[in-house]
């Protein structure tokens, strides 16, 4: 019984100090991590309107994506499937451009993030067309990648 008391307190020791040891998980300041998402978003539609498709690629999560355009048609499940989409989309336009990115909304919970926004999308000399976009972000290795993104145009459009 003293043996099992000693292994006991030696196991306990062990776990103390462990626990004392490991490293606390920093406490992340919630406005600082919304911002930080949001300039995800930002980088994003940087490459984006570049048609910088590896780069885009390489802010997608790699386990789950779902990207919905803003026709029905347009559903984005992997890598393979952005690359046809942004390849179509370039074929037309040549090129595109966004601005006025407003009513930003980003909320952040552990290792997932929205961000909410409205901006202005201009595709080569086409009109100015206002798109409301929902995007999911997941945090993997300390890095911000999207999950699921869905857009939609006004009525009138």
């Amino acid at each position: 019984m003293h043996r099992f008391s000693r292994i006991l307190l030696i196991f306990a020791l062990g776990m103390l100090a462990a626990c004392a040891s490991a490293p606390q998980s920093a406490k992340v300041d919630p406005a600082t991590a919304e911002k930080e998402v949001a300039q995800r978003v930002t980088v994003l539609l940087d490459r984006y309107v570049r048609n910088d498709q590896a780069g885009v690629v390489a802010m997608l999560d790699p386990e789950r994506l779902v990207i919905l355009g803003t026709s029905f048609e347009e559903k984005v499940k992997s890598p393979a499937d952005l690359r046809v989409l942004m390849d179509r989309d370039f074929s037309q336009w040549s090129t595109a451009s966004y601005s006025d990115v407003r009513d930003v909304d980003a909320r952040v919970d552990g290792a997932l993030a929205t961000v909410y926004f409205v901006m202005n999308w201009q595709a080569a000399n086409g009109p100015n067309v206002p798109i409301r976009m929902t995007t999911t972000w997941r945090k993997v290795n300390g890095e911000w990648l999207l999950t699921q993104s869905s857009s939609s145009l006004p009525p009138r459009f």
